[in-house]
């Protein structure tokens, strides 16, 4: 850092000893006649050893040698800070944050905490006066805050700090620097940073070694919050509990929890990305069979063959599709949802017949290029309702079984059992009767006997309740029919096992491009990575390709997943992620040198350069299968 700053500088190298050091900020020129005046000195100052020559000062920058430089403050503070609060923008090239710490006495602390108690105890009780009973329950917490904290200081369990923090931003031009700026203060949002002006100087001076300046924004700060703020970065990444990710490049082992939760994730879902070979199945492998090992289930669309081994060697369960398959899995097949705020379980109709009009939507759109009416679309909706209307299936949970107590040529059925749930011949014909002609006669395909008719029938078998299943959809010939059955196959994931149960789940999409192809198909991947959240579902989604994810739905999709590994790619690959994902360019740069497994895990605010290791007994189900890679 400091060789930035001393580019070019003329400084004596002797190592001096000073019982008494005063700084004192002085400015070079490299005229001649200001040469003979400094001469005469025979021991330099830690001035001329530390300050830059060739600096000039301006209204809201400074120059130094043929660099621009602002000087930014932190003027507003949250109250409530988590770890690595200024990671976001440390991680920017040309940006360095500085924050001076001065900690109080316990009665320095005392009496200020003290003091912040009237203040809000006199504004309470006005608002109670007023009844303004929207300021009270502020006042009150804020109140409880006070007396907690001041609790706390005198029985030395916490105390406060007087913190300053400043924002030096760095570039080759003036327009990069502001531009530079402007980003610094969007991604610090609430957290209020303002320019110095005409205080370039004093601000300068606070982020260099040895030097204070007094400056006037200073924020009172309990200590945890001064450790948030502290803008450490460490070369290492781990979670305290988790699988066991790999290494971090000094060694260190680095965890992951993808449901640690906030501050550390504020979502569980997890998006892996890189070239081909670079390491991007292996990756996903690992974690699904260390997840395993936590008492995680698993899922997994596999669209090109990838996971036979794993299955084999885990003992899951392999659904492998084909053409002219005898169907297993019905569409219609539903499952009661739970509201969030009241806790009612119902039968959510109206959502599947979203999800039933965006497959035919999207199918529509594949095969002749045109979108559906809104009249056909009303009409598609309209015969899903119907269609459970006529199994007696309302929103009512109990509405999708039988009563109990049937007798069946087996015998007599004990407890509830699943209705038949309507099918796609069904479906159609009921199109066909409304007149959606067009609607009906395109589903022809769909059903029993057609070219991709294995969804139309009766559910089979209960895979749902096995540790890892995996849908192999690599056999069906073309990409629509692979998009089709991951589509199919990810609404029927949600029915019987998202929606089972609150217990830790996985859902993996391997190759996830497919379904972000198609608007339709990219939302319901979408919102069936939001709405798992609330059955503790984590998605993890994987793709050779990331541009499909760079349209609306796609960036919906990216937002929710906090965590991301970036894997090696080539020069223009790393370039355009960079600018999606807003990597700095040296970051860019190392994308593109990265060995096999090696990558930038970006975990919530925390970022590092890990190596994702398998052991030795992971070795035979971790490696790609030589039948996937030439199918590639």
């Amino acid at each position: 850092m400091i060789s930035k700053w001393l580019k070019n500088a003329r400084v004596n190298t002797r190592v001096f000893l000073m019982e008494v050091i005063t700084i004192k900020f002085i400015l070079f020129k490299k005229d001649k006649k200001d040469k003979e005046d400094i001469a005469p000195a025979r021991v330099p100052t830690l001035s001329q050893l530390f300050a830059p020559d060739r600096v000039k000062e301006y209204e809201d920058h400074i120059r130094i040698d043929d660099m621009y430089c602002r000087l930014l403050v932190v003027e507003i503070l949250p109250e409530l800070l988590c770890f690595g609060w200024f990671n976001a923008v440390t991680s920017m090239a040309g940006v360095t944050v500085s924050v001076t710490l001065y900690p109080y006495t316990q009665k320095e602390a005392n009496n200020q905490v003290a003091r912040n108690m009237t203040v809000v105890g006199s504004d309470l009780h006005l608002a109670r006066k007023r009844g303004e009973t929207t300021e009270i329950g502020k006042l009150e917490t804020k109140y409880a805050f006070y007396y907690q904290l001041l609790t706390d200081i005198n029985l030395r369990r916490n105390n406060l700090v007087a913190a300053t923090v400043t924002v030096q931003v760095t570039a080759p031009t003036y327009e990069q620097m502001v531009h530079k700026c402007n980003q610094v203060k969007d991604i610090l949002g609430a957290t209020g940073v303002i320019t110095m002006y005409d205080r370039q100087l004093e601000g300068f001076t606070n982020t260099l070694p040895f030097l204070r300046a007094d400056l006037k924004e200073v924020h009172d700060v309990t200590v945890a919050n001064a450790a948030c703020l502290s803008p450490l970065l460490s070369s290492d990444f781990t979670h305290p509990s988790g699988i066991y990710f790999g290494k971090n490049e000094t060694g260190s082992p680095a965890l992951l929890d993808l449901f640690i939760g906030p501050p550390r994730l504020f979502g569980m879902h997890m998006f892996i990305t890189g070239a081909t070979r670079t390491g991007k199945s292996y990756t996903v492998k690992g974690i699904t069979s260390r997840s395993m090992a936590h008492g995680i289930s698993v899922v997994i669309i596999d669209p090109e063959g990838e996971y036979r081994k794993l299955v084999k060697s885990l003992g899951g369960v392999l659904v492998k599709f084909k053409p002219n398959m005898e169907p297993m899995f019905n569409i219609f097949d539903i499952e009661p949802d739970e509201d969030e705020e009241t806790g009612r379980r119902y039968v959510d109709i109206a959502g599947k017949s979203e999800d039933i009009c965006q497959l035919i939507s999207s199918i529509i759109e594949a095969q002749t290029g045109e979108k559906i009416t809104a009249e056909e679309r009303a009409l598609a909706g309209k015969a899903v309702r119907d269609e459970y209307l006529s199994k007696e299936i309302t929103e009512d949970e109990e509405s999708i079984y039988l009563p109990g107590g049937r007798v069946v040529e087996e015998g007599v059925y004990v407890g509830q059992s699943y209705k038949e749930m309507p099918t796609i011949t069904s479906y159609v014909k009921r199109l066909g009767n409304m007149g959606a002609t067009r609607l009906a006669n395109i589903m022809q395909p769909f059903c029993r006997g057609g070219g991709m008719g294995f969804f139309d029938g009766q559910s089979i078998g209960s895979f749902y309740d096995n540790n890892l299943v995996v849908f192999d959809v690599s056999s069906l010939k073309t990409e629509f029919q692979r998009t089709y059955a991951m589509y199919v196959m990810l609404s029927w994931v949600w029915e019987k096992f998202v929606k089972k149960s609150k217990k830790r789940k996985m859902v993996v999409v391997d190759e996830a491009w497919l379904m972000m192809r198609h608007k339709d198909t990219a939302k319901f991947l979408s919102d069936l990575t939001r709405r798992g959240a609330k059955y503790n579902t984590s998605t993890m989604v994987a793709s050779q390709s990331f541009r499909e994810f760079t349209t609306e739905e796609g960036q919906v999709l990216m937002a929710q997943c906090d965590t991301k590994f970036f894997l090696k790619m080539q020069h223009n690959d790393a370039r355009e992620l960079g600018e999606i994902f807003k990597l700095p360019q040296g970051v860019i740069n190392r994308i593109e040198t990265f060995q096999p497994g090696q990558g930038i895990l970006r975990a919530g605010l925390e970022s590092a350069i890990v190596s994702f290791k398998g052991f030795h007994f992971e070795e035979y189900f971790l490696k790609s299968d030589p039948e996937a890679v030439l199918a590639r």
